[in-house]
């Protein structure tokens, strides 16, 4: 099982839906600025804390700053048997 990469557009499909988790992996101070509509805050930095903690039965939906990060977050997670998929581009893709 491998993770996959979404655009902007397919975000905006998958998280009107219900079986779907968006989290977003930046910290605190970064979410408190700005995020999508949703999303839950998990930053990377604390994802021994809390990715035992995540729904089984919903598909991830990741992002970060710009997706680096979020590929490492969805290898692991992918890993662990999650359906996840990442923001190719990040929360800037956003803006483009």
């Amino acid at each position: 099982m491998n993770f996959q990469t979404i655009s902007v557009s397919e975000l905006w499909k998958m998280v009107r839906r219900n079986d779907v988790y968006l989290i977003d992996l930046r910290d605190r101070n970064d979410y408190r600025r700005f995020h999508i509509d949703g999303a839950k805050n998990l930053p990377y930095d604390e994802m021994e804390k809390w990715k035992d903690t995540l729904p089984r039965n919903k598909k991830l939906v990741l992002y970060c700053e710009h997706g680096s990060t979020s590929m490492l977050a969805a290898k692991k997670l992918m890993r662990m048997g999650n359906q996840v998929y990442t923001l190719v581009g990040g929360i800037n893709a956003l803006n483009e």
